[in-house]
Order: C-alpha cells, then structure tokens, then sequence
C-alpha cells in the first residue's frame, strides 16, 4: 500500500510578518549603523608639581551619536566644577578645599574640558576625577581619575663632598651627597662609573626635617659612600673613578637631578717611584747644603790664616 508524500504545511501569517520585520531591522542597521558609544579619550594630571606652579588639567571625550549632558571635575570625590552646555549658566564653580580655579582658564566644548587651579597649597593634594556624561534616554556616564601630589621641588643638583683628587691602593674613600631641602623627600643613589654602588658600600641615608611656614614638611636628604681601595690591581695600575649622586622624588623623569665629579686611584708603584723621588731630592738637598757650609768654614779659615799673615 502506497501512502501520499508527505507536503510542507504553509507558512502562516505570523511567521511571515516576523519576517518581513526582521528584514526590515537589517536593513535599517545597515543604513543607520550602529550606535557609538560614549569614549572618554585622555586624562592629564599632573603626577606631581610645585606648590609655586599652576597646575593644568585636562579631559577629552568622543560622543559618538550622543549629545553631551555635563563633564564634572572632582577631587577626592568632591565636585568643584561643571560644564552643562544644555542647562544655563553652562559653568559652574564650587568650593572644595585645596581648590582654586584661576579665572578664565576652564575652557569646555562637546570634545575636551580643560581647568587650570592656582595658589596651590597642602590641601591640593589629591585623586582629580573627569566625568563625562550624555543626554537622555541612556545618560551614559563615563570618567577617569589620577592622583596630584603638591610638593616643594629642588631647584638645584645634590651636592658631593669629601672627596679628595687623588688616593692610592688601601686608602678609603668617603663621599658626602646632599640634596636640597624638598617635600617629598629625594631618594638619592650613588653610582661607581655608571654602576650602581654596592649597598654595603653606603651608609643608611639620613632624611632631616622641619615644616615651612605653608605646612610642608621638607626634607634634607644625605647618602654617604664609603670604598675601600684594596683591589690589587691597583698595586700596578692606575685608574680614573667617575663618581656620581643621583637625586630622584617619586621616580618622576623630569624632577631627577645629579652631580659627578671625577677621582684618580694611584697606582701603588707609581706612588713608590714618586715617594723615592722625593726622598732622593731631599738627600741631594741636604748633601748640598753640607758641603756648602763646609766650603764657607775652609774659606773663613782661610781669610783668618791671611789676616795673621
């Protein structure tokens, strides 16, 4: 017995309005795209400044198909400034502590938002927070923080001292570095021709306080180096040693300072030769005077034979 072959059963209305509407959302996907998000593209703070600078901070954004609602600047979670450029006045000041806007210096459009703080102090320290926002429906928020420290920066390199020009084999060599009063205190290394000087070689580094009229507390930071020339080569060789003291504050490139000076490791030989030198001219010297006086006594005898004569 044959049976009939089986037929497909038709395509209801439903299924065929489901998909002429998704045909339809592709095809406006294609022509519309899709939605951009919101980006916040940098941050700049600076990590570390001087309490006699200004200090520039700056944010900038990308919306993408969006409409920028407000960019907030905060410091430690605290907000100091708005640009709303939908709701009037579109800037806006707050006070929070530590914080001083210099007049006309923010500068906010739909792609950055750029502020500039004065008469900076100990209260300005602190975690600086960008944050961007779009309009409705979404209000998409995005931001980005870093920290600013305020100090009291050195204005000049660390100081060498004790060192002397010259030094020969089994003589020890002491270094004094110094670097200027500065808040926060510098971390100072000393180098050996370009190599870092071994830590049984330095004594503890000494940190000295006290506190400017401003609150600071500024340190005098001093390392010393002590070397003890007995390595024998320099029995037969001498050498000239490039000693140099680095100053750093928060491993900032920028705030690094250092000092070097140049000594000469005699050799022990060439210090023999020089020291028998010496004593030599001084044997000649005083044979010389020895016959000298004997030759003024032989003319005095004579010149006294003469007058009895």
């Amino acid at each position: 017995m044959t049976h009939p072959p089986e037929t497909q059963p038709a395509p209801t209305s439903m299924s065929l309005l489901m998909a002429m509407l998704l045909l339809l959302l592709g095809l406006l996907l294609h022509v519309v795209g899709p939605s951009e998000a919101l980006h916040l593209s940098s941050l700049s703070v600076p990590p570390i400044i001087d309490v006699s600078q200004k200090a520039k901070l700056f944010c900038s954004y990308e919306m993408g198909n969006r409409t920028l609602n407000s960019v907030k600047w905060y410091k430690d979670g605290h907000e100091f400034f708005r640009y709303s450029p939908l709701t009037p006045p579109t800037t806006n000041w707050f006070p929070v502590k530590g914080v001083t806007i210099a007049d006309g210096s923010s500068h906010c459009n739909q792609f950055i938002c750029n502020v500039e703080l004065e008469k900076l102090n100990i209260h300005s320290s602190g975690q600086y927070r960008c944050e961007v926002s779009g309009d409705a429906p979404e209000f998409e928020l995005i931001d980005k923080a870093a920290n600013m420290t305020v100090g009291v920066l050195p204005k000049f390199d660390p100081l060498i001292s004790g060192v002397r020009r010259t030094y020969k084999y089994r003589d020890t060599l002491v270094a004094n570095c110094s670097s200027e009063w500065s808040s926060p205190a510098a971390r100072l290394t000393w180098y050996i021709n370009n190599k870092t000087a071994p830590q049984m070689q330095l004594q503890p580094q000494i940190n000295e306080v006290i506190h400017n009229t401003e609150g600071f507390p500024l340190y005098a930071s001093k390392l010393q180096l002590r070397l003890h020339i007995d390595d024998q080569r320099f029995i037969g060789k001498s050498e000239m040693l490039e000693l140099r003291c680095v100053a750093d504050i928060l491993g900032v490139a920028s705030l690094r300072r250092e000092s070097w000076l140049r000594t000469t490791i005699m050799a022990l030989r060439d210090s023999g030769v020089n020291q028998r030198r010496a004593e030599n001219g001084t044997c000649a010297s005083a044979r010389a005077a020895t016959f000298a006086a004997w030759l003024l006594c032989l003319t005095s005898l004579l010149r006294w034979h003469c007058t009895l004569s």
